[in-house]
């Protein structure tokens, strides 16, 4: 089962993925997407918070991501950052869903330590076969274009 946003048997919320499984399906999106001549683009997500997160938000904010896309899309965790690898999507439509992504958890309050937290999110993004073509250098480009978008 190498599905994105999955939900498991139980129709609970959708799966994020841990960084050593994510690597591992980036890795084969960019073997299919090389082989079948398809798009992929990679969406890392900063969060940042406006007030002391509590343990769960990363996971919060990552599971509000989940929830919006397409059950093939793949979320999970990169460090601190939340990647979101979008397949069979161009850079264009990549772009207005980066847009999405930061307006709904600009309207969504988090819990935190002790009060609900707001979150702000940086966006950088990446496509296959744009901007690179592999899963490291598609990684890489999505970190340097998210160090040089302003924070919205």
């Amino acid at each position: 089962m190498a599905a994105g946003a999955m939900a498991d048997q139980s129709g609970s919320s959708p799966r994020i993925f841990r960084e050593p499984e994510l690597r591992h399906l980036f890795a084969r999106e960019v073997q299919r997407s090389t082989r079948y001549q398809d798009f992929l683009s990679v969406c890392l997500v900063r969060p940042e918070y406006g007030g002391a997160p509590g343990p769960d938000t990363q996971i919060g904010v990552a599971r509000q991501i989940a929830e919006m896309l397409r059950f093939t899309d793949i979320v999970g965790l990169v460090g601190r950052d939340i990647a979101v690898l979008l397949v069979h999507t161009p850079d264009t439509d990549a772009a207005a869903i980066a847009d999405r992504i930061r307006d709904r958890i600009h309207a969504t309050s988090f819990p935190g330590a002790s009060a609900s937290v707001q979150v702000t999110v940086s966006i950088g993004l990446a496509s296959f076969p744009t901007h690179a073509t592999t899963d490291a250098a598609l990684l890489a480009q999505a970190q340097a274009h998210l160090q040089t978008m302003p924070q919205g």
